[in-house]
């Protein structure tokens, strides 16, 4: 028979997390109230196996000549590892910054065309453009337009809408100027996407550090949308890149690609007392 119940149904952890990493550094606000923010984060994707480890082993230190002092002192990291299932070889170009270099091979060049429905774009969101240019420059050319015939308007940069830059690709915001959310919006421009990826290794690396973020997003018990995140300012990828191919008997024949990570305190907050305590990672609980 039932013994007890659920009393925190809301923390019950479902479903896996979306995968956000960012080689920008960290912005620290040192004034109160102290913490942090990761900036730049690009999502990796699909994934599964997503595993967090925290870790702390015990600091021995033996001397031969006396009583060591120090007691219960740690060592703390926490380990992320997942199975990547997209190889595609730009997004591992920034996992694995200064072990591989990727390059890209431009293709020919061509006007594409993003038409959204009435409605569908709000003003002040980023908007990805859906095709990009090879070298992550910005498109060209770029023309937004709504209605049709004598009564269709272009809309103007700057005063109706801006191409924005972020976590390396671009996008577009509307403002409220002639955009008139009543109208299908058109957008059309030029760029030279990639015809092919190389991924190069050779000799010694150095991988910068990275920061991640981990977002796990369920329904709570009375419909709203509740969240869990994991944020990790301060890691190095330190895993063998594993290429696993699937017969395609296999009934889930996709090839995974393993990643592992090490984070440690991040060394820039380890001198502030309030900062030290969440320098190596956050935990963010909505209730």
């Amino acid at each position: 028979m039932d013994v007890t119940k659920s009393l925190n149904p809301n923390a019950m952890v479902l479903a896996s997390a979306k995968i956000e990493l960012s080689r920008s550094p960290v912005l620290i606000m040192t004034a109160s109230p102290k913490g942090y923010q990761l900036t730049d984060l690009q999502d990796l994707g699909l994934a599964r196996g997503v595993t967090i480890t925290p870790s702390s082993s015990k600091i021995e230190i033996q001397a031969d000549n006396g009583t060591v002092p120090i007691k219960g002192q740690t060592n703390q990291k926490v380990a992320v590892a997942f199975s990547l299932l997209e190889r595609h070889l730009p997004i591992l170009g920034k996992i694995m910054e200064g072990i591989v270099t990727v390059s890209a091979v431009p293709g020919a060049s061509a006007s594409f065309t993003d038409t959204y429905a009435a409605g569908v774009p709000q003003l002040g969101k980023l908007i990805p453009f859906s095709a990009f240019n090879h070298d992550g420059s910005a498109p060209s050319g770029v023309v937004f337009t709504q209605g049709s015939g004598g009564g269709t308007v272009t809309l103007e940069e700057d005063d109706d809408y801006t191409i924005v830059e972020y976590a390396g690709a671009y996008f577009f915001r509307l403002a409220d100027g002639s955009y008139d959310g009543a109208k299908a919006l058109k957008v059309v421009y030029e760029v030279t996407p990639a015809a092919s990826y190389t991924m190069s290794r050779g000799g010694s690396g150095l991988a910068p550090n990275l920061a991640m973020k981990l977002t796990n997003r369920r329904q709570a018990d009375d419909g709203r949308i509740i969240s869990r995140t994991w944020e990790l300012p301060y890691g190095f990828y330190n895993g063998d890149d594993v290429i696993t191919l699937k017969s395609r008997n296999d009934s889930d024949n996709v090839a995974e690609v393993p990643m592992s990570f090490e984070f440690s305190p991040h060394p820039d907050m380890v001198s502030d007392a309030d900062l030290e305590k969440m320098s190596l990672m956050r935990e963010i609980q909505e209730v």
